[in-house]
């Protein structure tokens, strides 16, 4: 029997998914309760209330530094298994994940850094056209304004400013990929994988900026494919569970636009909680 500890997520790292979130750490518990093993849950929040050396394992869904540093430096300190990795959360900016995908050529959009507090124009180069979106790159998307899609140059620096004013150190512009879009949620080392077409019905979304590429036509593309990139991001960031959005295009190619650590899983909760049981369990060994 293991005692583990299951970490919730903060409802401001939740933007409009505090239930969804709820649930399928809920679903994890359950789980692993139904195994045998012990387990303790807690909000990160209240993560410095507990004494880390009780446990064999962690399951946490925590984004505040606070956390992570304190999972951190139980990591380091004894051999303590967290999923998913403090380290990896504490270093995964946009900006970061993306000079990932570079190195390990993992297919996204063409992107550039952008200076805060300078104008757009001179820091687009020849051929960056729009429209495109301007990301915050030093955090995950907690608000609306975090991530914008922009037609011309004024939008985009309106954009850029809005973010300077929310405290944004490092922001991207990236370029727009039209094309059918896909959401995606995986376990790495598993045989887990799901795919929808979020437009495709009116299930729910975040911020609604799906909408940006419409209907989808169904372009003919490789699940397989998709499904080894995303396991390479997943083993390169060490984000083990993990979900994101890819855009395929009509020549069955993708792009992966966006990558982020334990999603709430609301469309395929049941088989996600069993595939994210199975891996932990496998690390803990």
């Amino acid at each position: 029997m293991l005692h583990i500890l299951c970490v919730s997520r903060s409802p401001r790292f939740s933007p409009n998914s505090v239930d969804r979130d709820a649930a399928i750490l809920a679903a994890v518990v359950t789980r692993l309760q139904r195994k045998g093993h012990e387990v303790f849950a807690i909000a990160e929040d209240l993560l410095e209330s507990v004494d880390l050396s009780e446990f064999d394992l962690v399951c946490s869904m925590g984004r505040s530094t606070a956390a992570l540093q304190l999972l951190h430096r139980a990591v380091s300190s004894r051999r303590l298994r967290v999923v998913n990795e403090p380290l990896a959360l504490l270093r995964g900016t946009r900006q970061h994940l993306a000079e990932v995908f570079d190195a390990v050529q993992i297919p996204q959009p063409a992107y550039v850094p952008l200076h805060v507090g300078q104008p757009v124009a001179p820091q687009l180069p020849e051929g960056f056209g729009f429209p495109l979106w301007i990301k915050r790159a030093d955090a995950c998307a907690q608000h609306a304004c975090d991530v914008q899609f922009v037609t011309d140059m004024p939008q985009a620096g309106a954009a850029l400013q809005s973010m300077a004013d929310a405290g944004a150190v490092s922001v991207l512009a990236v370029q727009h990929v039209p094309g059918d879009l896909v959401k995606f949620y995986g376990v790495e080392g598993t045989g887990f994988f799901y795919c929808h077409y979020p437009t495709e019905s009116a299930g729910f979304s975040k911020f609604g900026l799906e909408r940006h590429n419409g209907a989808p036509q169904h372009y003919s593309y490789s699940q397989q494919a998709l499904k080894e990139a995303a396991d390479l991001a997943a083993s390169q960031t060490g984000f083990t569970v993990y979900g994101g959005d890819a855009v395929i295009l009509p020549d069955g190619t993708f792009r992966i636009i966006d990558f982020n650590d334990w999603p709430s899983f609301s469309s395929c909760r049941r088989e996600a909680a069993k595939a994210i049981v199975e891996r932990v369990l496998q690390l803990a060994e």
